[in-house]
């Protein structure tokens, strides 16, 4: 008699065993080593000094992303330059004027206007 007592204890302690199984593997980004942890050459421009256009809509990242996993997405259009940061491997644009997101990578500008040159 006592081995029914214990069968809806051990019912539930089975049933609490399968909800805490194993979760789903956390995916680690893959970040590009030129860039994470590295400090670019960088290029401060004027208001309107330099511009870039986007013939589709870009991937965009925050300081925190570049090299990893965008942030957010800037559709095609003209946008004005704050600041080029030259990596070993890469050139990004941070825009101004469209949120936090502001990184793209300067693969996808179909084209620049202005005075867009580089510091040396």
């Amino acid at each position: 008699m006592k081995s029914k007592r214990y069968l809806p204890l051990l019912v539930l302690c089975l049933l609490a065993l399968v909800a805490c199984g194993p979760s789903a593997p956390t995916v680690t980004p893959t970040i590009d080593p030129a860039i994470y942890n590295q400090v670019p050459d960088t290029t401060v421009f004027e208001p309107g000094q330099c511009q870039v256009v986007l013939s589709a809509s870009a991937p965009a990242y925050t300081s925190n992303t570049i090299g990893g996993q965008p942030s957010g997405e800037i559709p095609a259009g003209t946008y004005e330059v704050g600041v080029a940061a030259q990596y070993s491997t890469s050139l990004w644009y941070a825009l101004n004027n469209v949120g936090s997101a502001n990184y793209i990578n300067s693969t996808s500008v179909s084209s620049t206007s202005g005075d867009c040159t580089l510091n040396e």
